[in-house]
């Protein structure tokens, strides 16, 4: 597991929905660090109670941490970041270290059109509900992310590769992360290259693969 060789103790560490798993959260709380970990249906019980509660309880005032909008290109958005205790009908499903539950509204709207889009994210947290940083913690997240899907996109095609069957697709999703971050790590010797050019080494240069798995 990467956990293994990163030292993580004072950090936060924020994973997409993926990393939501116990082996993971267990790792980073036994290695001294929090984490800020993306929650969705892969995890359906621990979902639909974080869910269900933040639609009965959770939006209230008293639990919103920060209420932002921001107009740029026509386009207008407003972000509301909800943060409250893991509730206790979310107990029985829930992972080690696993404190306070991070609810994000993404309300976005045109000036050309009258449709307002709304989108909720939930994220799982070892800090406290009153850590003043939360709102941040998942910004920060979603600049890494959006930047990483961009390259997924961009070298590998990602959002035209549709796999039906949930298994396959989790597997090249995997494949293709653990991919671009390999080639992103190893420059190889010489002339620098680009990543594309990189990839495009991996498929027809068995000694260069090689190479890349043996990190």
């Amino acid at each position: 597991m990467l956990l293994d060789l990163l030292t993580v103790e004072g950090c936060t560490i924020s994973i997409d929905a993926i990393g939501c798993q116990e082996e993971i959260l267990k790792k980073i709380i036994e290695k001294g660090g929090d984490f800020v970990i993306g929650l969705k249906k892969n995890q359906p019980s621990l979902y639909q109670a974080v869910h269900d509660y933040s639609k009965e309880h959770g939006e209230k005032p008293c639990n919103l941490i920060e209420d932002a909008f921001d107009e740029s290109h026509g386009r207008s958005v407003r972000r509301r970041y909800f943060a409250y205790p893991l509730p206790e009908e979310a107990k029985p499903f829930a992972f080690t270290g696993i404190k306070t539950i991070i609810a994000t509204e993404t309300i976005s709207s045109t000036t050309n059109t009258p449709e307002v889009i709304a989108q909720w994210r939930y994220y799982v947290t070892s800090h406290d509900a009153d850590n003043p940083n939360l709102s941040r913690y998942v910004r920060d997240h979603w600049s890494i992310e959006n930047e990483y899907h961009w390259q997924l996109d961009v070298h590998l095609n990602d959002d035209k590769d549709k796999k039906y069957d949930d298994v396959a697709a989790e597997n090249f999703a995997r494949t293709k992360r653990l991919l671009l971050n390999l080639v992103k790590i190893k420059q190889p010797e010489g002339k620098k290259r680009s990543v594309r050019s990189r990839l495009k080494r991996v498929a027809w240069d068995l000694d260069y693969l090689l190479t890349l798995l043996a990190l």
